[in-house]
């Protein structure tokens, strides 16, 4: 039996100065220092390998990791990359730019789902929280697939809600085809949970709400029809081209990663998205408990008349809940609830804005000095301590972030005499706008395993016919800042590749899709490459070199060595000398 319609509260105006206001500050925001740091391995470059694998081979269904067949993820952010590597070259901003841009496009739509269905102050509170949060601001900056999903995922459930919320018809149906292009697009960005998410926490909402009546509005075979035309075909091209790629893709990446206690990397603890989102979500974590349970009160006095943050607790505890059941996690795993953790607490902070003292309010300032002054210690403390061995440039960051943190504290307690609550808000958000900037200007130091620096001498001497090997190592951005395709020397038959989720998997799983014996070799071969006419140049970790000269029995020449890495040749250069 349906329950009584109700009826759908008029919604709010979206300010035109608004968004302007958040584009192109945002804009600036997220686009500063973009570039300024090698990729990260081994996401940035693995990710970013794909991508101009896809331009060079001309094969935009099967994406393919250094030659080899790599199915493990859909193929749509392997486009968007694609597409800047085509339009701007191969550079460290062009690779960032989708993950930038859809982290400002979720930020926008949080804004407008909170200013249509609460208030405009809300709406912008919000999209400055989720701006401003250290986990989403490096997710927009990290060219993976995390922040993609999470962006896809989060505006296909605010394009919903407006759409169920709002009492126009015409709106209703822009709103919901939105909604059902998102959901296909993360579909085609991450797989299964693109549309789990979505049916989960729609299909409990509707169900504590006993709304059937809902099911009505939902042009689902619109949905569909929006669905399969976006998602499906990839799907189809890529079995029919790879016809084990449904078992490979669906039950061994999908299923067997949530339901199974494989060997997959980063098996963690069931608690451990609780420190993540308080570092990720910080300074507002610190009012996320106060904002919970005064929504959690009030949901329980009458959920109709809050149905719209039921919907905002029933996402964030669903993911996070869904997440922190499978062994294997990472950060970004999480990043989906971001949106929805923006909204409650600019929710939460909205309605104490005149209120500064109230308990949780109060709570949360407390907590935000004090974090402030514990941080400050640290990053004054740590370049003292011998352990660490922290260098001179990224000593300079840290004094830098603990005076920005310092300044914050004194601020705080002044506007907190003062009782000036909204002044202490923008003190947030200075401070977060500050150390997130230092942080991201710091990342060129921070980032210390990246093989640029030692491939960029390589590739001016790089001919044709030459061969570029890694050795017991595959390292994930050495193709793409070389170009070129690279040798592999490893074991490729051993037992262990199985139970280690790492480079060697990831390949060894690809290798059935195609030839691979020329460029994922044993070591006995690759001996035989050595002593071979052609000019053979090899990577290696540090530690491998003092072996592979005694290994080598013919001269070795050392052409570059960084503080990570070692490149030889079998070829003597003018340059250099032989060991």
């Amino acid at each position: 039996m349906l329950s009584t319609p109700q009826k759908s509260t008029p919604l709010n105006q979206i300010k035109i100065k608004d968004i302007l206001f958040l584009l192109i500050g945002l804009f600036i925001f997220y686009a500063l220092w973009l570039g300024s740091y090698p990729l990260f391995t081994p996401d940035e470059a693995r990710y970013s390998e794909i991508a101009r694998e896809m331009l060079t081979s001309h094969n935009f269904i099967t994406p393919n990791l250094n030659g080899v067949a790599f199915l493990d993820k859909p193929i749509l952010y392997y486009w968007l990359q694609a597409s800047m590597i085509h339009l701007f070259g191969l550079k460290e901003w062009a690779l960032r730019f989708w993950p930038m841009c859809l982290g400002i496009i979720c930020c926008l739509i949080s804004y407008s789902a909170g200013c249509l269905l609460l208030n405009r102050r809300i709406g912008l509170l919000a999209a400055l929280i989720l701006a401003t949060s250290p986990l989403y601001y490096g997710g927009s900056h990290y060219a993976n697939l995390d922040l993609e999903v999470a962006s896809f995922i989060s505006n296909a459930l605010l394009c919903f809600i407006i759409a169920i919320e709002t009492n126009k018809p015409s709106q209703r149906q822009i709103f919901l085809i939105l909604a059902y292009i998102m959901t296909s697009l993360a579909f085609l960005t991450k797989g299964l949970i693109g549309i789990v998410f979505p049916i989960l926490i729609i299909g409990l909402w509707i169900f504590l709400l006993k709304r059937w009546q809902i099911f009505l509005r939902l042009h689902l075979i619109t949905g569909l029809i929006i669905f399969l035309l976006i998602a499906a075909p990839w799907y189809i091209l890529v079995q029919k081209a790879n016809p084990q790629f449904f078992h490979y893709f669906f039950l061994t990446q999908q299923f067997s990663r949530f339901l199974t206690k494989g060997d997959f990397n980063n098996q963690t603890s069931v608690w451990f998205y609780l420190p993540v989102v308080f570092a990720g979500f910080a300074p507002w974590s610190l009012f996320l408990i106060q904002a919970m349970f005064y929504h959690l009160k009030i949901i329980l006095k009458n959920c109709q008349l809050h149905r719209i943050e039921l919907f905002l607790i029933l996402w964030s505890v669903s993911i996070f809940l869904f997440f922190s059941i499978p062994k294997s996690k990472t950060l970004g795993y999480i990043l989906p609830i971001f949106p929805a953790l923006a909204l409650i607490i600019a929710n939460y902070l909205d309605i104490f804005w005149n209120k500064l003292y109230a308990t949780g309010i109060h709570i949360g300032i407390i907590s935000f000095t004090l974090l402030c002054m514990i941080s400050s210690c640290i990053c004054i403390l740590i370049p003292e301590i011998a352990y660490f061995a922290v260098s001179k440039s990224m000593t300079l960051y840290l004094n830098i972030t603990a005076g920005i943190l310092i300044i914050a504290v004194l601020f705080t307690l002044y506007f907190l005499y003062q009782k000036q609550f909204k002044f202490i808000i923008y003190i947030l958000f200075v401070t977060s706008v500050l150390f997130l900037l230092t942080f991201i200007s710091s990342a060129a130091t921070i980032n210390h395993k990246s093989i640029k620096s030692v491939a960029l001498i390589l590739k001016p001497l790089l001919q044709p016919q030459d061969e570029v090997v890694t050795y017991q190592k595959y390292f994930q951005d050495l193709p793409i800042y070389l170009q070129h395709r690279i040798i592999i020397a490893a074991d490729w038959h051993a037992n262990y590749i199985l139970h280690h989720d790492n480079w060697q998997r990831e390949l060894w799983f690809g290798m059935p899709y195609q030839d691979t014996s020329s460029w994922l070799i044993e070591e006995p071969t690759f001996w035989q490459h050595w002593h071979s006419k052609k000019r053979v140049f090899v990577f290696m970790y540090n530690e491998y070199y003092a072996d592979f000269v005694k290994l080598a029995h013919d001269p070795v020449y050392k052409i570059a060595q960084s503080s990570e890495f070692t490149l030889v040749s079998n070829t003597h250069f003018t340059l250099q000398n032989p060991t």
